[in-house]
This record gives C-alpha cells, structure tokens and sequence, in this order.
C-alpha cells in the first residue's frame, strides 16, 4: 500500500530550519554590526586622544621655540656687551698707554743722551735718539728693560754723528710697549 502523508510536516520543518538559520545568521550579523560600531568608538576614543596629545605637544614646541628664541637674544646680547667691554678696556689701555710711556722715558733717560723722536705704533715703540758714547745707550737700554712697560728691547743701529766738533753716536732702539695690569690678547 502506498501512503501519502497529507501533513506537512516536512514542510514545516524545512521552513522552521530556514527561519532558525535566518535568525542565526540576522544575530551573527546584529553582533557583527555591534563590535563593528564598538571597535569605531574605540578608535575614534583613541584617536581624538592622540590628536589632543599631538596638540598639546605642538603647544609646547612651540612655547619651547619661543623660549629658545629669548635665550638667543640674551646671548647675542651678551655677545655684544662683552664687544664693548672689551673695547672698554682697550680704550682705557690707549688712554693710559701713552703717560706712563711718557713718564717712563723722563724717570729712565740717563744725562749725555737725548731723544729725538718717540715713535709708537701698534705697542711697538721706535726711540731715536744721540748719545756721547755706546755705554751711556747701553745703560739706557738696561733701565728701560727694568721697566715693566717696555719688552724685547732691541738696538737696531749706531751711527757716529758730529756736531760743532763733537762726536756723537746716534741710535735707534725699538721695543715692545705693555701696559701692566691690561691684558693685550685682544690688539
């Protein structure tokens, strides 16, 4: 005998497994949908973090340049007054340079010798001058090498000279000029 099930049963039960899958596969994709907007939150979370870090350091960058900018100034600043100080001193060097070379000459100047010319010149000094014989500019040269304004005293040349029958020597004599307490690093 042949059956035939009117029920459909079987039907029904293919229709319930579609539903059961469509409602399996809606949740995966509700889920799915769900960590997807959560992981969109997280990073936007993160990125709007870094983004007002990011500003916080260019914030400070550039408070940073602005103060190495001032500490340049200061510096050329500084720069600038040592360059005047420096010509500070020098000029005060200049000032009192000449007088004591002056006074050093009169208080050093043995009798039976004159000067004619005093020369000075980038602290180098030239002395002309005639003398009665070669020891009174030998002793000339002794004093003005005891002197701490005068360095590396050299005689450059003796002539013998006359003059209404008196024979005279006349000589050159060079020298370095210093001033004591004033350092010449800078000339």
């Amino acid at each position: 005998m042949i059956r035939i099930n009117l029920l459909p049963v079987r039907a029904a039960r293919k229709k319930e497994e579609v539903q059961r899958q469509i409602l399996v596969f809606g949740l995966f994709l509700v889920a799915l949908l769900a960590v997807s907007v959560f992981w969109w939150q997280a990073t936007n979370s993160t990125l709007a973090g870094i983004q007002d870090e990011n500003g916080k350091l260019e914030e400070e960058i550039a408070n940073l340049k602005k103060i190495i900018g001032e500490v340049d100034e200061y510096k050329a600043q500084q720069a600038l007054l040592e360059k005047k100080l420096e010509v500070i001193r020098q000029l005060k060097a200049n000032k009192t340079g000449p007088v004591h070379l002056l006074d050093e000459l009169a208080v050093r100047i043995p009798e039976k010798l004159w000067l004619e010319t005093v020369e000075e010149s980038a602290q180098k000094v030239t002395l002309r001058g005639v003398s009665i014989n070669n020891e009174v500019i030998a002793t000339f040269m002794n004093k003005l090498e005891e002197s701490d304004y005068f360095k590396d005293v050299y005689l450059v040349s003796i002539q013998a000279r006359s003059e209404a029958d008196i024979k005279l020597k006349e000589f050159t004599i060079t020298s370095r000029l210093t001033v004591p307490g004033v350092s010449s690093e800078g000339t």
